[in-house]
């Protein structure tokens, strides 16, 4: 399973990697040893270990249900099923965010990459029509978490040379992409789009197709 990785100096639910890391270790520590596939947890422990405010713990407990790090077993009730996410938590590496500098060389990889793959991926019917920088790139800051990368794809035409374009499905196109791209950086996070005009503004073209 590959390790997740949290980046020092950008928050998550409002915390410290740090001390998100230390939080989860420390709720997973009272659970009994010999504990169920999906152990549960109380409402009170979560406020405990966060070691905030009640109301502070309790929003972190909220937004780890919205981003499915936490499952609230009752609309009602104060018990909470601990996902395979919370552990990866648990068990993250910590790493220094990615300079601009960096980002900027890393984009201009993925521009090469895409081209590459538009030249040469003539097995697959779809192509990359379009790749766009947003989110924390766009920003003035210096360090970034995640690089995203919002995608565009589009039918490879027939006529184009050496085109072999078996039947590959939607799912599959884009899955490929996204492999592709993502092995390239632990910084990179591939989202695709229908259009152009989709990707959340502002955003930075780095690769169009002719």
């Amino acid at each position: 399973m590959k390790t997740m990785t949290l980046v020092a100096k950008h928050l998550y639910f409002g915390l410290d990697p740090l001390q998100l890391r230390d939080a989860a270790n420390r709720v997973l520590s009272r659970l009994p040893q010999k504990a169920a596939a999906s152990p549960t947890v109380e409402i009170e422990a979560l406020v405990e270990e966060f070691r905030l405010t009640p109301t502070a713990s309790r929003a972190i407990v909220e937004e780890m249900v919205q981003g499915g790090v936490l499952t609230k077993l009752a609309p009602s009730g104060s018990t909470y099923a601990i996902t395979p996410r919370f552990r990866e938590i648990a068990r993250a590496r910590i790493i220094e965010p990615l300079e601009r500098s960096r980002a900027q060389l890393l984009l201009g990889h993925c521009a090469e990459l895409a081209q590459h793959f538009n030249r040469t991926a003539i097995r697959n019917k779809y192509e990359i029509e379009a790749i766009a920088a947003f989110g924390s790139y766009m920003t003035r800051s210096r360090a970034i978490a995640v690089l995203e990368l919002g995608i565009t794809g589009r039918h490879r035409a027939p006529g184009q040379k050496n085109f072999i374009g078996r039947a590959t499905t939607p799912t599959e196109g884009t899955e490929r992409i996204r492999a592709l791209f993502e092995k390239q950086s632990g910084f990179l996070e591939v989202h695709f789009f229908k259009r152009l005009a989709d990707v959340p503004r502002p955003f930075s073209v780095v690769f169009k197709a002719e």
